[in-house]
């Protein structure tokens, strides 16, 4: 394995701004990371506001994307493979190493609104390789070109796109001035010599607004291409989309491949089983379906499923949600 961290992509951090890095190809992206750094100024005001989901400085990031564009007769699918939050990233990375969630590098919250200057690092996972399968490099990402061994060659480009936020999409209601002159955001990468194929691994989250509670509600916007390797789905209640256990129930799934049926305890045992998450972690809200027990054969179907969940609505219609965290596999049209 090799890494081009050496060669580590860096723009300045701009608000409410898209910014775009076009990744140099070669190698098989085992693993992504998309880093916040350096210094933020926040002055001035009289509010610090309330913390919204993650806070500060996840939410500085607003939401993640990897556009991958294939040569002309490539096999390999492309588009937006990853189209992600930097909350379902970060809470995804626990099921991916040590159980933990790990946020700001220091435990910076950026004084919760407060004025002051802050020192931060901040580096949002984008997992391609997955611990979680016996190989665990089935889907890492494949940026080689004919002379590597794959036949017609891959991506004729691939660009990470950035939708920066603000202070404000952290802390709602916070009055203060804000220098983001000090901060960058960079993006790193680890590639391994791989010679074949790989599978392609999209990855996506979307919301489901709960209208009511509902015995048997169904989510019209899953994704229905590709093979469901994984689900992570977070519960999130009020407009501040706080985790809470209090909002799901259980999920009911039925396919050709088989069936389940688990109430939320079920699910949070089978990631204690697992070894998913560290027990003397805090871990609610967040509940963790692996299709595969380690075997890609193992992974479901995405348009051939049929699947409810058991919801309640506490705050009000449409004010709660469950954050839908989906990986999914499509293979490269076979060499001829």
């Amino acid at each position: 394995m090799y890494t081009s961290r050496a060669k580590r992509l860096v723009t300045p951090f701009i608000p409410n701004s898209p910014l775009i890095f076009t990744l140099e190809l070669g190698g098989k992206i085992m693993q992504g990371w998309l880093v916040l750094k350096g210094t933020i100024g926040v002055s001035g005001g009289t509010t610090n506001g309330t913390v919204m989901g993650e806070g500060a400085p996840a939410r500085l990031i607003d939401r993640i994307k990897v556009i991958a564009t294939p040569l002309a007769g490539s096999r390999y699918p492309g588009g937006e493979i990853v189209d992600a939050t930097p909350r379902a990233l970060l809470r995804s990375a626990v099921f991916q190493h040590s159980g933990k969630l790990i946020l700001e590098q220091s435990g910076s919250t950026l004084g919760n609104g407060a004025a002051g200057t802050y020192s931060i690092y901040l580096a949002i996972p984008l997992y391609f390789a997955d611990s979680t399968l016996r190989q665990v490099a089935t889907a890492a990402l494949n940026t080689d070109s004919d002379a590597q061994g794959t036949p017609g060659g891959t991506y004729g480009s691939v660009q990470v796109k950035v939708d920066a936020a603000n202070l404000a999409n952290c802390f709602t209601g916070n009055d203060r001035a804000v220098d983001y002159s000090g901060l960058t955001v960079e993006w790193i990468d680890d590639r391994a010599n791989i010679v074949g194929d790989t599978a392609v691994l999209y990855q996506e989250d979307h919301e489901y607004l709960i209208p009511a509670s509902v015995e048997r509600a169904q989510d019209q916007a899953m994704p229905q291409d590709g093979t469901f390797q994984n689900w992570l789905i977070l519960a999130e209640q009020s407009a501040q989309e706080n985790l809470s256990n209090a909002l799901f129930n259980r999920i009911r799934y039925a396919s050709q491949q088989g069936d389940l049926e688990k109430s939320w305890q079920d699910i949070y045992q089978s990631m204690l089983d697992n070894e998913f998450i560290d027990p003397a972690q805090a871990q609610t809200g967040m509940f963790f379906i692996d299709w595969t027990d380690g075997l890609v054969q193992n992974m479901q179907l995405a348009g051939q499923a049929n699947w409810y969940f058991s919801v309640n609505n506490v705050s009000g219609a449409n004010l709660d949600k469950l954050r839908i965290f989906t990986r999914r596999l499509i293979a490269p049209t076979p060499a001829s």
